[in-house]
């Protein structure tokens, strides 16, 4: 029941943050904009100013958006969302247009070459923060050689939205002072504990992980014998996935990136230390940063207004089980919680594998009607369902 991100493939040229500074457009798309587009913009805007604060978070400069390839990239989104039940859609097709297909367009097939695509998100900023929670689709957001981004958007009957996000690098620019680029970033405060969902997808069986942890290197660079090590605060080993040039994940290009991704979900409010070790271009190279993780939001269930503001936010939801048992599919289980007759959405459920279901008693009896808090990230499911997916029995706790 989880979107599906797709990846976006390095191509040549194309690749793939502080104030809401003054927005820089390039000369190549400087035009007048009329009150019709008005909205769109804003939308757009609001994506290149979060772009811009995760690159400044690392020290790196603002981007340019760039009207030509936000068209391009509505485009795109528009062919998404009229083929969206189609095998168009399945796995990486998306990334590539069929030109016998409703919506395709040779702009927009240019967009979804080098874009992250987002599958059903709830907003365009969601998106950004979901492609940040992963691995491949993190890499062009950072690139330090970054200068314009499209953006384009088209709307679901749910609600929801197909959504791109292009990339298109400078040429020949002198950022090599800006390379290695970790993140989190050395102090950063508010981390996000989960991995996201991305395709293809680096942890192994799908597993719900932690917020995953990059150093990138040039793309082409040769980066060899990475070692790393992630200790809590208290000091202790904390097991993570390693995925590298040498070592990747997937058969996904790694292009210089170093991955760290936690096997379980961090902690809240816990300070994380990260030390990686590699050979960078036939140099020994060592690099050491913390950063501490997001508090969790408190979240009363039954309250609609504060379940949609913590949709895609690290909370601690509180409510009444209303219903459970075992899904159709006979390897996960489900609680609904809280809301009963919701204006705008059907139920609140938490999901969960049968193996964390088994731990917690594998009975529904035992928890309706009692009072349970769970840790997790409340996700928007179909535009009427509100998800939050926890994998060890430690995220709910009865408390009454």
């Amino acid at each position: 029941m989880l979107r599906s991100l797709l990846v976006v493939a390095l191509v040549s040229c194309v690749a793939i943050t502080a104030a809401d500074g003054a927005v820089s457009i390039d000369p190549y798309a400087e035009q007048k904009v009329d009150s019709r587009r008005a909205a769109n913009d804003a939308v757009e805007l609001r994506v290149k100013r979060l772009v811009d604060r995760y690159r400044t978070a690392v020290g790196l400069p603002p981007v340019a958006l760039d009207v030509k390839l936000s068209k391009d990239c509505r485009a795109h989104a528009e062919y998404m969302r009229l083929n969206s039940d189609s095998a168009a859609m399945a796995g990486l097709n998306a990334h590539h247009e069929r030109p016998n297909l409703p919506g395709a367009s040779a702009d927009g097939a240019t967009c979804g070459e080098a874009a992250d695509l987002f599958f059903g998100v709830s907003d365009l900023e969601v998106a950004v923060d979901g492609w940040m929670a992963t691995l491949y689709h993190r890499r062009p957001i950072l690139t330090p050689t970054l200068e314009r981004i499209g953006v384009g958007y088209s709307r679901l009957r749910d609600g929801s939205y197909m959504a791109a996000l292009m990339f298109v690098d400078a040429k020949g620019a002198g950022v090599s002072a800006k390379w290695p680029v970790a993140y989190p970033a050395d102090d950063q405060r508010g981390v996000p504990i989960e991995f996201g969902s991305e395709v293809p997808n680096p942890v192994p069986s799908a597993a719900r992980a932690g917020y995953p942890i990059t150093i990138q290197f040039p793309p082409f660079d040769k980066i060899t014998g990475v070692r790393a090590k992630l200790v809590d605060e208290r000091g202790r080993d904390v097991e993570y996935y390693l995925s590298d040039p040498e070592h990747p994940a997937s058969s996904f290009g790694q292009y210089g990136v170093v991955s760290l991704i936690p096997k379980l979900p961090l902690r809240p409010e816990s300070r994380y230390e990260v030390r990686v070790d590699a050979t960078w271009n036939g140099k020994a190279t060592t690099r050491r940063w913390s950063f501490t993780t997001v508090a969790l939001r408190p979240v009363d269930a039954n309250d609609e207004d504060a379940v949609t503001r913590a949709i895609n936010v690290a909370s601690t939801l509180r409510g009444t089980v209303l219903n459970g048992g075992m899904m159709e599919d006979g390897d996960s289980a489900f609680l609904q919680i809280g809301l009963r007759t919701g204006r705008r959405y059907k139920m609140v459920v938490i999901l969960m594998p049968r193996r964390v279901w088994s731990e917690l008693g594998g009975r529904s009896d035992s928890f309706l009607g009692r009072t349970v808090e769970v840790d997790g990230t409340p996700q928007l499911f179909q535009g009427a369902y509100i998800d939050i997916p926890i994998t060890v029995a430690g995220q709910l706790r009865i408390v009454q």
